[in-house]
């Protein structure tokens, strides 16, 4: 695989003065596979969680299987170059764009200027908003697993306690959903009390700080719910540090890094729900609908529970490595 940096020029851009850095275009060799002389656009809000390092991965791999010339840019956390990513990627004349992002509502006006040329989109993960549509949305039952969650906290708590949450990022609707769903179930147990409610965007280091000043403010916690792996791990450290790992248990969710199963099968994490990344099968579709397959407009995949019981199926203990991903489309 070679990699090349391309400037691309933008009227707009120009007219008001401004210098940007456009996607890097990351050209496989031609005739590989399938899609061979097709352009792949791939627009991220952030690439700095595990999660998303996995997804990241995913797509590359799979593109270049696929023969795709792919044009991938990292928006770096800001809304406003996530929309900018995606002009230019309208303007490097991309056969088809994935999107995954946290700024549901932000990117809108990009959406629909790649709703208007008619270039096919794949979101991953967490929907978009607006009067705009897509191609095909990649998710599970987000609302669902969230209330699992919350069953699952009444039914481990014997319906009384003290827990904390520590939520994601804000604007993105998966974590609204992780949290919706969750205190639907726990505000109709009264014998639990949500004591604390903090949030962390996902990052391991801020979940750590935070966590560390709840232990100092709050006594008798009996659980942490925890909107991601890197957010749990970090409370865990904490605790850990702080001495009371015995008087708590902690929740996450995503289960495909190593360090969360490691922590899944060393008793530390209690239990996580496994999120695919979803980059290999947001290829796979890509692949399906530049060849004109039918693909539905919404894939929900299963988000199963992974405790110590049956961490096995998806850590390896041995070789201390998570077993492979395969790509679970299926058209």
């Amino acid at each position: 695989m070679t990699v090349t940096r391309t400037k691309i020029s933008r009227r707009d851009a120009l007219k008001a003065s401004a210098v940007l850095v456009a996607p890097f275009i990351a050209k496989y060799s031609r005739g590989a596979g399938p899609m061979a002389g097709k352009r792949m656009g791939y627009s991220m809000s952030f690439a700095t969680i595990e999660w998303l390092v996995t997804q990241r991965r995913g797509v590359e791999e799979a593109a270049k299987t696929a023969g795709f010339e792919l044009v991938f840019a990292d928006a770096r956390d800001n809304p406003a170059k996530q929309v900018r990513d995606l002009e230019d990627m309208i303007t490097q004349k991309c056969d088809v764009i994935l999107i995954s992002t946290y700024y549901a509502e932000a990117i809108t006006p990009a959406v629909k200027m790649i709703n208007d040329v008619g270039i096919p989109l794949v979101v991953l993960s967490s929907s978009i908003k607006g009067n705009i549509t897509w191609t095909c949305h990649l998710s599970t039952d987000t609302l669902g697993t969230a209330h699992a969650a919350g069953e699952y906290f009444v039914k481990n708590l014997g319906g009384k306690g003290r827990v904390v949450q520590i939520e994601g990022k804000p604007g993105s609707v998966v974590n609204q959903m992780r949290g919706t769903g969750w205190t639907e179930v726990i505000a109709k147990n009264p014998g639990i009390e949500l004591v604390k409610h903090v949030v962390a965007n996902y990052e391991r280091m801020q979940a750590l700080r935070h966590m560390e000043d709840i232990l100092r403010s709050t006594q008798d916690i009996s659980a942490v719910y925890c909107h991601n792996d890197e957010m749990a791990l970090g409370a865990i450290k904490a605790i850990k540090e702080s001495g009371r790992a015995k008087e708590m248990w902690v929740t996450g969710y995503d289960g495909i890094q190593l360090d969360a199963l490691e922590a899944i099968n060393n008793g530390e994490l209690r239990a996580t729900w496994q999120y695919l990344p979803f980059g290999t099968e947001a290829v796979d579709a890509a692949v399906k609908i530049l060849q004109g397959v039918k693909v539905p407009r919404e894939i929900v995949f299963p988000s199963p529970l992974i405790t110590r019981d049956n961490v096995s199926e998806f850590y390896d203990a041995k070789e201390r490595k998570v077993r492979p991903f395969k790509s679970q489309l299926k058209v």
